[in-house]
């Protein structure tokens, strides 16, 4: 749907295209506009997604996937502005008073946008490097630029503005773009469901990984699906007061609530060093639809690293819920022995539920794991589920090799892990 925004968009514009007026250049100036009208149709989109709606998470997948669509509608709609700006006349001898506005508009977003992906770019990075909560501070000012960029299209001689439909759609977009800001930015607080939790323990299982078990601070506890994440925010000094995203390890139905985390940024690496037993939080969600309720009798379910953590809670909801009835096979790879978390409790899960089958790949050892050593592994995977969970070059890698196989795109469920 969000691809097809700009062909609708086009649609809207050829069936009611402005009169042209006489004035020089008026393809370019309706071409120009067209793009630039498309351009805040995407940067609205991805507003609206960074609000975290939980009644568009059905409509993704889940909330990673709202996070990759938000990323790439904003890209898209950044790429516009210089299309925008290089078709529209520009008349030096005429300045209107919403020029000013268009420009700041502009290097404002295009700013923005440089800083987001100047981690990933090697001449930017030299150029300019924020820490996460810099970025994240700054990236804030996005919707001030597109309240800018409605000026500079109210203020300008602008031809949409002589056509009613694609005015309406482009102030549609606005008004959308614009809500979503407002409501991020000042709202979402009171309604987005919150809890607050206390750290109970501080279990240190590796030199990279912990595992933090919080209980509640009132009889409201946090209701979720086992496989879910939230987001947290610890009553702590420095970066540990960021909310960030974490998976649910532990079951529903357990008193506590226990988050596996490993060390592999700023903030981690202070949960890992700094956090205390002791200290409270808060809790936001909970968001993410990797359920394997929703599959079929017969499942794969792969893990990498880390990204063990949604499997852990369904394993652990085994012992309070409906064990599985049909055959599960579950393959955990690490490197290494020593990299394995809670291997003798993954174990013990596949000794106490026989259609639970565990089978644990050391890639140092083994070598990778690949789609065809999980196929000779699990009897095939004709008529599987499979759920994948881990670094994304290997849930990539599995994932295309396994629709080589067969398995349908609807029977491949993933978690954009790498997202938080």
């Amino acid at each position: 749907m969000i691809a097809a925004i700009p062909a609708v968009n086009l649609v809207v514009w050829l069936a009611f295209l402005p009169r042209d007026d006489g004035r020089p250049g008026f393809v370019r100036q309706v071409t120009g506009e067209f793009i630039g009208s498309t351009m805040v149709l995407l940067f609205a989109v991805a507003l609206l997604l960074a609000t975290r709606a939980r009644w568009l998470e059905p409509h993704f997948g889940g909330l990673d996937k709202m996070y990759r669509a938000h990323r790439r509608a904003g890209l898209s709609g950044f790429l516009l502005i210089p299309v925008h700006v290089a078709l529209v006349p520009l008349d030096t001898a005429d300045v209107k008073p919403g020029s000013p506005a268009g420009v700041i508009a502009a290097a404002g977003i295009t700013i923005l946008v440089l800083l987001t992906v100047a981690p990933r770019v090697p001449v930017l990075r030299r150029l300019a490097s924020l820490t996460y909560d810099r970025w994240r501070s700054s990236h804030r000012f996005i919707g001030i630029f597109l309240i800018v960029a409605l000026a500079h299209t109210l203020l300008v001689d602008a031809l949409v503005t002589t056509t009613v439909l694609p005015l309406a759609v482009v102030l549609a977009g606005y008004l959308t773009g614009i809500g979503s800001y407002l409501y991020t930015l000042l709202l979402a607080r009171f309604f987005r469901r919150t809890r607050r939790y206390v750290v109970q323990t501080v279990r240190r299982l590796s030199d990279t990984t912990v595992e933090v078990s919080l209980r509640p601070r009132s009889a409201k506890r946090m209701e979720f699906t086992a496989g879910q994440f939230l987001f947290v925010r610890f009553r702590a000094p420095g970066p540990l007061r960021r909310s960030h995203p974490f998976t649910i390890s532990s079951s529903p139905r357990e008193d506590l609530l226990r988050l596996t985390i490993k060390a592999g940024g700023d903030f981690t690496r202070r949960v890992h060093g700094d956090l205390a037993e002791g200290t409270r939080a808060t809790l936001v969600g909970c968001y993410g639809m990797f359920d394997h309720r929703r599959g079929g009798p017969r499942q794969i379910w792969v893990a990498g690293g880390i990204g063990v953590t949604p499997f852990l809670s369904w394993i652990r909801d085994l012992d309070h819920g409906d064990p599985p009835a049909h055959r599960v096979d579950f393959f955990y790879t690490v490197r290494t022995p020593a990299d394995a978390l809670f291997l003798d409790e993954i174990e013990h899960a596949a000794r106490r539920h026989p259609n639970l089958h565990a089978h644990v790949v050391f890639s140092a050892r083994h070598g990778s794991l690949t789609a065809a050593r999980i196929a000779a592994a699990s009897g095939g995977v004709t008529g599987a589920d499979v759920y994948l969970c881990g670094p994304s070059r290997m849930t990539g890698t599995l994932a295309h090799d396994f629709r080589r196989m067969g398995v349908p795109s609807g029977s491949l469920h993933y978690e954009e892990f790498n997202f938080r």
